[in-house]
């Protein structure tokens, strides 16, 4: 029988979570998949580890000598031959057994659906549950909910995604940062293509460790994170303003992107520096080297920031509360997560929620 589903699962020195990973996969009821195993950076322990496993003919692995770091490794598995639907598999998370057969039911019942997937129960050091809402209605309708409400969840891109969408999506753009925010970027240009269906059932088990690649991000060097924000800023811009047909929905779109920058920006910098003036300057003299300018143009700019949820004199507050609250880390993701959905917002629902 001829697959329906792609895993693709790219690893870098996961020798010891792996074969549990694995494992889940061999469990699943519905078991038309094959799974491409994409070792990086020529990691011979992990690829021993997974070398069991090779014995079901619906599994085969890759060894690749150099180091592709993650968004290389994805972008690797999004040229491979994919079936009708391509399923990303982090190598230290699991899932129920029913995971695939309940969110292939869902995607046959809505063929416009790029992407189906599910909630997220985390284990480990955390024990919250991560959720994306589902995303519907015309393109542009679509992208500004996807901006309002779904860049601060990767939950998207767990579940089933359809391969006639990320042929129109192409590949990830690299950002400097593990593809933090180039993978946002991507997600949305899925939306270019169809809805997003989500299925409220936590059936994605994720791990949460000090390895892996959420909780080392903010040790990352500020000039990587200034990449990663300046490639948001210009990515989503590509995506987004392309779809707008009057002045207005132009301006709806450049602000609710630059408000996306400077939450993001209060996030990873809970201190004073740099500014949010700089970081703003960054993204600009970015669109500059691109030249992309037309996306934004100068006179477009200050009645932009006059709109802005985030007046000037509400960042040094707001910085200080989120500092405060990343103390405390559980209560922190649920103020970030309510933050960048756009919960705390005043007047920020532009279409009805559904």
């Amino acid at each position: 029988m001829t697959p329906r589903i792609t895993v693709g699962l790219p690893v870098y020195k996961g020798a010891d979570l792996i074969p549990k990973c694995l494992d889940c996969l061999q469990r699943q009821t519905f078991r038309d998949f094959e799974v491409i195993i994409s070792v990086d950076g020529g990691d011979l322990e992990t690829a021993a580890a997974c070398r069991p496993f090779l014995m079901d003919p619906r599994f085969r692995m890759v060894i690749h000598p150099e180091r592709l770091d993650w968004v290389g490794n994805f972008n690797w598995l999004l040229q491979q031959d994919l079936q009708e639907f391509f399923c990303y598999r982090q190598h230290d998370d699991t899932t129920a057994t029913e995971f695939f057969e309940v969110l292939f039911q869902a995607a046959d019942m809505e063929p416009n659906a790029a992407a189906v997937y599910c909630d997220c129960q985390y284990s480990g050091g955390r024990d919250d549950i991560e959720s994306a809402p589902s995303i519907e209605g015309e393109s542009l309708q679509r992208m500004v909910r996807y901006l309002e409400y779904a860049p601060s969840s990767g939950a998207p891109v767990r579940g089933l995604i359809r391969r006639a969408a990320i042929r129109q999506a192409g590949l990830v753009r690299s950002d400097g940062f593990h593809g933090a925010s180039a993978l946002s970027v991507w997600l949305a240009k899925l939306l270019h293509w169809g809805n997003f269906r989500r299925v409220a059932k936590p059936l994605y088990y994720r791990l949460d460790h000090p390895r892996n690649i959420t909780n080392t991000l903010r040790s990352v060097p500020d000039d990587r994170k200034q990449a990663a924000l300046t490639t948001l800023f210009t990515g989503m811009l590509e995506v987004a303003v392309p779809l707008c047909r009057t002045p207005e929905e132009r301006r709806l779109i450049q602000r609710f992107i630059l408000d996306r920058i400077v939450f993001s920006y209060l996030y990873w910098w809970p201190s004073n520096e740099p500014s949010a003036e700089n970081i703003i300057a960054d993204c600009l003299e970015r669109l500059r080297l691109e030249g992309n300018t037309h996306l934004l143009r100068k006179e477009e700019l200050p009645p932009i920031l006059q709109e802005s949820h985030i007046k000037r004199l509400e960042w040094s507050r707001m910085r200080r509360f989120i500092y405060q609250m990343h103390q405390r880390s559980r209560m922190a993701s649920v103020f970030i997560q309510r933050l960048e959905c756009g919960e705390l917002f005043t007047n920020s629902v532009i279409y009805p929620r559904r």
